[in-house]
């Protein structure tokens, strides 16, 4: 039965592409990473409190009124947000409308013709994003499968082998996100005054150990340590590979890249959790050194391409109207 519901929610993603051309299109190239980390800090904002309210929920109400409670008050509060959305979109799309209406009636195209053109020029541009972004886009892959093979494993890690409490691996995960959100957009201005595919590098590289450290301790607070550490070296790849690709590619082709972007993030996330798994199964460890390795596997490719002519070139110029 809950299959069903996240199944209908899921059909959310076709707007994806969409929203990230909207994200583009409102950052400039100066402080374009500083933009992106703003953006997803500001988004993940409520989810610092949302777990209170579910907990709260549950703990008063039981899990099954606490979870049909919380599913009511979701409901309750979606619209806002949409129409929020739809008055934005609205007031961005005026003045395409006004120009649409000057288009004399036989000049325009007839539905299946104009879906027709579009599907071409999709496929099309498609076809044509820079090669430069077949490294960018392998690396990020190998980052997200690597998160992936350890992320839903953690908890157990922690519980199981470490021996916390639900309190104690509550206050982890609390400190995480709200150190997540202090140091993101303050990381992506650092990042905006170098060169970003250096910052990918460090990011990478630092990262990459910290995985292997944190089976070695079983300390409360030497595993919050190596988790708070993680986040301060990875949480500037993903707003700084966001602003690499968007300067790689024109404004025309960028809905092509955003579109394999998800279904690429996606795939990647599916592989990761299903790796993860089979290695948890065998012992415990082998998730943590598996992430090392494909994090060192990411760090060479971004190696590699960084001192490839095709990397160096100058980012694309783009102008937000």
């Amino acid at each position: 039965m809950l299959s069903i519901p996240i199944l209908i929610g899921a059909v959310g993603a076709v707007g994806s592409t969409a929203w990230r051309q909207l994200v583009s299109d409102a950052t400039v190239q100066k402080s374009r990473t500083a933009q992106l980390s703003l953006y997803q800090t500001l988004t993940t904002l409520p989810s610092m409190f949302a777990p209170l309210v579910g907990g709260y929920l549950v703990h008063t109400m039981g899990t099954v009124d606490g979870f049909r409670v919380g599913a009511l008050v979701a409901l309750a509060m979606s619209p806002i947000s949409t129409i929020l959305l739809v008055k934005f979109l609205r007031e961005k799309g005026s003045n395409m409308i006004q120009i649409e209406h000057r288009q004399s009636a036989h000049n325009r195209p007839e539905p299946l013709e104009s879906a027709s053109r579009y599907t071409k020029d999709f496929w099309s541009n498609f076809t044509k994003l820079p090669k430069a972004l077949i490294p960018l886009l392998s690396a990020y892959v190998l980052v997200i499968v690597a998160n992936s093979t350890t992320s839903p494993y953690l908890i157990f890690y922690g519980t199981a082998i470490a021996k916390f409490d639900s309190f104690q691996w509550g206050i982890i995960l609390s400190l995480q996100l709200l150190f997540a959100n202090m140091v993101r957009t303050p990381l992506g201005i650092i990042s905006d005054r170098f060169d970003k595919r250096k910052v990918l590098l460090v990011s990478v590289i630092t990262t990459a150990p910290l995985s292997t450290f944190l089976i070695l301790e079983n300390s409360f607070w030497g595993i919050l340590g190596i988790l708070l550490a993680m986040i301060a070296t990875g949480v500037s790849y993903g707003p700084t590979h966001e602003a690499i690709q968007i300067e790689m590619t024109p404004r025309e082709r960028r809905p092509a890249l955003f579109a394999i972007y998800d279904v690429l993030r996606n795939a990647s996330v599916s592989a990761g959790t299903m790796i993860g798994a089979v290695l948890f199964t065998i012992n415990y460890a082998l998730p943590f050194y598996g992430f090392t390795i494909i994090e060192v596997c990411a760090g060479a490719i971004i190696a590699c391409a960084f001192f490839r002519k095709s990397w160096r070139q100058k980012p694309v110029a783009v102008t937000s109207q």
